[in-house]
């Protein structure tokens, strides 16, 4: 089971958006960069523990955003700090 999801946008724009949401409404979350294994764009993303994963989903679906990708990891996550609201 993954502890943590990277949410992936097609835009910054759409991260921007999303992240101040997803916020606003409780669910903790951080914009961090896309890990390389995962694209080698230069780009952010957004973490958010695997557990809130539906709730953020929901909130920004909302909006009109959906990510281009979700991806799965497990362990801590950026850091511990990450999941500060």
């Amino acid at each position: 089971m993954s502890d943590h999801l990277y949410m992936i946008f097609k835009s910054m724009t759409h991260v921007l958006t999303a992240e101040r949401a997803a916020r606003k409404r409780g669910i903790a979350c951080r914009m961090v960069p896309i890990p390389r294994n995962l694209s080698t764009d230069c780009g952010m993303c957004i973490s958010v523990r695997a557990e809130d994963g539906d709730a953020f989903l929901e909130i920004i679906k909302e909006r009109g955003l959906l990510p281009d990708r979700v991806e799965e990891h497990s362990g801590p996550g950026p850091g511990s700090r990450c999941y500060s609201s």
